[in-house]
This record gives structure tokens, C-alpha cells and sequence, in this order.
């Protein structure tokens, strides 16, 4: 259920850090470190490196607003698509339930 529903604050958020998630949430960074760690390995999100995205941020017609290109060195974590059809499958269930 934590999951999901970090999932769900990722998707709304866009991309986010640990510290984030950690305040967000109430838990420890130590327990969100280890939940991302589960949905990476399941390849929900991905890891966003502003090192190592240089030319992606290069291209963006954002990079004059975003602070990720700003923010050297610092990890933030977005969903992948794998992670997007999860939650829209996710929601499709529960709006079908309703009806």
C-alpha cells in the first residue's frame, strides 16, 4: 500500500527525492531509500541523475524554470512507463469497482 502510494505522489510530482518523500510521508529516509530500492528493481522509476542527464536537460524547454538541471549531483526518482500503466491500470480497477 506504501508503494502505491508513493507511486501516486511521484506521478502527481513528476520526479522527487528521498528527503521529499521521507517529510511527505512521516517515515525515515532509511525506509523510503528501501522502498525505492524495490521499485526500481521492479522498474517502476528510474533514477534521474542531473550529472549524468546533462544533454536531456540541455534539450528541455523547461531548463530555464526546473532546478533539476541546477541541483548538481543530486538523485531524483520519476516514473518509468512501466510505473504509469501500473497506476492507470490500478485506477481503471477501482473506478470499474465503483460503478
Amino acid at each position: 500500500m506504501f508503494l502505491k502510494k508513493m507511486l501516486e505522489y511521484i506521478s502527481d510530482k513528476g520526479y522527487v527525492k528521498v528527503d521529499e518523500i521521507s517529510q511527505q510521508f512521516g517515515v525515515p529516509k532509511s525506509f523510503v531509500e528501501h522502498a525505492f530500492q524495490e521499485l526500481l528493481r521492479k522498474e517502476y522509476i528510474k533514477m534521474f541523475n542531473s550529472e549524468d542527464e546533462k544533454i536531456t536537460c540541455a534539450s528541455c524547454p523547461l531548463k530555464n524554470v526546473c532546478y533539476i538541471g541546477k541541483s548538481k549531483g543530486i538523485k531524483h526518482y520519476v516514473l518509468t512507463e512501466k510505473g504509469k500503466e501500473l497506476l492507470s491500470r490500478e485506477n481503471k480497477l477501482v473506478v470499474g469497482a465503483s460503478e
